[in-house]
């Protein structure tokens, strides 16, 4: 008996089991300490978990700088110093904190790939190469953007059915003569998916925004869809390619034992046609905003010499000379371009072409220069300028009559090409002549150059009557050619009536302006495509005499 006394005095009770559990009546507080340094060493120090647990309990009132925590934090989760913010979990093993979902949109673009117009059976095969071939007969000189290496048939449409039913439906309306029901079919079907472009992010692309400019040359919605092609071109960040491929050319020129590995070849290449790309678009741009009357939304900064480096490059190609040349005629530097071109060998065949093509527009260049600078001064009265603004309105009118020699003295090399062309082009054609017509009645000239200038005229207007017959132009060529022929009919009648003989015999010496008639007829003529359309200055020029104008002056004051 006394043996199992003893036995049972030593045997711990159940109740003295359950006071020393690690987890029974003790503080949760102090349970989820001894959780958390129990989690590994390093929550360990030398002097023992006892030490740990105290450090940890005293921190938590407070940062170690002094400025007390203004929030409370959950009971689960232990307080923290800054210092112990790495060796510390913020979380205990039965509870994770993760990042919050982002929210489903409630809507999504439709995501609709696009056919080219061979497998939508809208052509045949051998159509699509026709036209294909047709674009890169002419089309391409006015949108110098194309690789004729890179950019072949097969390339492109493996590459972009967008930019290869644009290429199509302009190369159809060159070769249909414009107008047929192939053309207009295929022009409904691309501003279709020109939209889907638009809207979807997700095909966006350097062929996408190669696309939209060939639609906007020849669309009436030019300057909405070069806008578009122009954002998505800064999405795409191709105007940094220009700067990261002269960078690269730079760092080679330095080392000039430095052989080009073969994938930064590619590298070089694919800048390139970004680059290439970006200035054609850049040129565009210009020439749609300022001829339209809008200031450009694009600015060249510093030298735009810089662009003729990209001419040694492996993969540049002739037309670069063309897309470069008109990079600098932007800031009215031509000279130099006229002796790369005269100096290339490789241009033999395009150099014609392209002397032509430069002269013209520094011509033109020079002549919107003087005519917004009359318009800037205000004065529309030729009677009232100043020797000074007259001399600025002469430097015009030998801008226009340059321009018009230049294009009628070699129409193989020019006026044939407009065939080709966007409407623009047709346009300047237009304006020009006619603002020569109007300087050369409100300012003195022979008999024989009023002659003259009216052959050139019926010249012109057959040689674009040639181009018109089989090109692209049924609809805006088209009214321009007719505002010529009206503008030469009106011209050569007002011509007749000044050189027509007086009532003794003698021939009429009066200033055209005193044949009233004669003069309302040319002077107010002013085609509404080159006031809402583009902004052409100088066709509201006239000449009324100081006099007359004094003479109703008093006439009112009396009344």
């Amino acid at each position: 008996m006394h043996k199992l006394l003893q036995q049972s005095r030593a045997q711990p009770s159940p109740q003295s089991q359950l006071t020393h559990s690690p987890t029974h009546s003790r503080p949760r507080e102090q349970v989820c300490h001894e959780r958390g340094c129990s989690s590994g060493p390093r929550y360990q120090n030398a002097q023992g978990n006892h030490e740990g647990l105290e450090a940890i309990s005293a921190i938590g009132s407070g940062y170690s700088d002094g400025h007390q925590y203004q929030g409370s934090l959950p009971a689960s989760i232990p307080t923290l110093s800054p210092t112990d913010v790495s060796a510390q979990p913020l979380y205990t093993a039965n509870q994770i904190i993760r990042p919050p979902k982002r929210k489903r949109s409630g809507f999504e673009v439709r995501d609709e790939p696009i056919a080219d117009f061979i497998d939508k059976g809208l052509i045949t095969f051998e159509c699509a190469v026709s036209y294909f071939n047709t674009f890169f007969e002419g089309c391409d000189r006015y949108i110098p953007i194309f690789d004729p290496e890179y950019d072949t048939f097969d390339s492109i449409r493996s590459r972009s059915s967008i930019l290869l039913n644009a290429i199509c439906t302009i190369g159809c309306m060159v070769e249909t003569r414009s107008g047929g029901p192939m053309s207009d079919i295929l022009h409904t079907e691309l501003k279709r998916w020109i939209n889907v472009i638009i809207q979807n992010k997700a095909l966006s692309s350097l062929e996408a925004v190669q696309a939209m400019l060939i639609v906007a040359c020849y669309s009436k919605e030019r300057s909405l869809i070069l806008s578009f092609a122009t954002r998505m071109a800064l999405d795409l960040e191709l105007h940094e390619a220009f700067d990261e491929l002269t960078q690269r050319l730079a760092l080679r020129n330095e080392d000039i034992a430095y052989a080009l590995p073969h994938q930064m070849f590619e590298e070089e290449r694919s800048l390139m046609w970004k680059s290439r790309t970006w200035f054609g678009l850049l040129v565009l741009e210009h020439i749609f905003r300022v001829d339209g009357g809008k200031p450009p939304g694009i600015r060249l900064k510093g030298n735009p010499r810089r662009c003729r480096v990209l001419l040694s490059h492996p993969s540049s190609t002739i037309l670069d000379l063309r897309l470069f040349s008109q990079v600098e005629v932007l800031k009215h530097s031509e000279s130099d371009w006229l002796r790369i071109i005269e100096r290339c060998d490789a241009a033999a065949e395009e150099k014609p072409s392209l002397l032509v093509a430069l002269r013209v527009q520094k011509c033109w260049a020079e002549m919107m220069l003087n005519c917004k600078a009359l318009r800037s001064m205000g004065v529309e009265n030729v009677a009232t300028m100043s020797t000074t603004e007259q001399t600025i309105l002469l430097t015009a009118k030998a801008s226009a009559r340059r321009h018009l020699r230049l294009i009628i003295i070699e129409p193989d090399f020019y006026l044939s090409k407009l065939k080709y062309a966007m409407d623009f082009v047709w346009a300047k054609c237009a304006f020009s002549f006619l603002l020569l017509l109007k300087l050369s009645r409100l300012l003195p000239e022979r008999d024989e150059e009023h002659q003259e200038l009216l052959e050139h005229g019926n010249r012109l207007v057959d040689e674009l009557s040639k181009a018109g017959s089989n090109g692209t132009q049924s609809g805006a060529g088209n009214i321009y050619l007719q505002i010529l022929k009206v503008s030469i009919e009106k011209y050569g009648r007002a011509l007749m009536e000044a050189q027509r003989p007086s009532s003794d015999g003698a021939p009429a010496t009066s200033p055209f302006w005193e044949l009233f008639d004669a003069q309302a007829d040319l002077q107010w003529f002013v085609p509404e495509q080159f006031v809402s359309e583009w902004d052409f200055p100088g066709l509201n020029l006239f000449y009324f005499p100081t006099a007359w104008q004094n003479f109703f002056g008093d006439f009112s004051l009396a009344m």
